[in-house]
């Protein structure tokens, strides 16, 4: 963890004003750092990338790091985020072989008339789950 301000003994530059603003108008601005950089602030960091409604793919913003956690781990688990493209694939693989399944069922001849309802009733449902796959990806937020 980074030294405490209050604590810290070497080097330093300290501001302290009630508004600080870095305005770079032709170009970037960069913060770099040995160690750490952090961020805090008492209600809320915003970060802004291009015009809100803007399909520039320019305008993204870019998290480049071996690892990333969003939040806190809630008693001490953090969940891995899914990769959309992949799941959905698997989902419609396991959605078609079940489907596959109940055609099979409903068209054996020995079959119960309740077990070939079942058969045709799940292939129903089925395609209806399959339909709102696309409702459950972002298409805003992406993970590699």
């Amino acid at each position: 963890m980074a030294t405490d301000i209050n604590q810290y003994t070497g080097e330093q530059i300290v501001l302290s004003s009630g508004r600080l603003v870095f305005n770079s108008r032709a170009n970037d601005i960069y913060l770099n750092a040995k160690r750490y950089i952090n961020f805090s602030a008492g209600d809320k960091v915003t970060i802004d990338v291009g015009n809100i409604d803007s399909d520039d793919e320019m305008n993204m913003f870019l998290v480049n790091a071996p690892r990333m956690q969003f939040g806190l781990d809630k008693n001490g688990v953090a969940e891995p985020i899914v990769k959309g493209e992949q799941l959905d694939e698997i989902l419609s693989q396991l959605m078609e072989t079940l489907a596959m399944y109940s055609d099979m069922v409903a068209a054996t001849v020995a079959v119960p008339a309740t077990v070939a309802t079942s058969a045709t009733f799940l292939k129903g449902r089925l395609q209806g789950i399959k339909a709102n796959l696309e409702n459950f990806k972002s298409t805003k937020s992406f993970t590699i």
